[in-house]
């Protein structure tokens, strides 16, 4: 799958010192924030959103708690930090690390940092459009 093939170019080029740990971030986010990602998730794994939400928040309550206190606009730059750790924390990049990552960021507390990305993209392609009784 496309997604996996760039998580693994992602890894290669952070263990060649080739980008900086704050452009990985950047480059997770927005790649978990790209249209293939939600479709992705939407085939496979939002059915179970709410028991995967559920099961989030009852492994680490004050994680939980602490992420969604977190004020507005602090929230891209901890989805950042945690996508970043998660990435890191799985030793081969490819296997299943799609899914927690995307499942993290399709937290209650970070869907409108993904969000607010997809809707950015998509308002840069819209443009005023002219027929020819204009």
């Amino acid at each position: 799958m496309n997604l996996n093939e760039r998580l693994d170019s992602l890894h290669d080029l952070y263990s060649g010192d080739l980008i900086s740990k704050n452009t990985l971030s950047s480059q997770i986010l927005e790649l978990i924030a790209s249209r293939e990602a939600k479709t992705f998730w939407d085939i496979t794994m939002k059915k179970d959103i709410t028991a995967r939400r559920m099961l989030t928040m009852l492994e680490d309550p004050e994680q939980w708690e602490k992420d969604s206190s977190s004020p507005e606009e602090e929230r891209e730059r901890i989805l950042k930090e945690r996508l970043t750790d998660l990435f890191f924390s799985v030793e081969d990049s490819s296997s299943g690390i799609l899914e927690i990552l995307l499942e993290t960021a399709n937290l209650p507390h970070f869907e409108s940092v993904v969000f607010s990305r997809n809707d950015k993209s998509s308002g840069k392609k819209s443009g005023a459009k002219l027929s020819v009784l204009d």
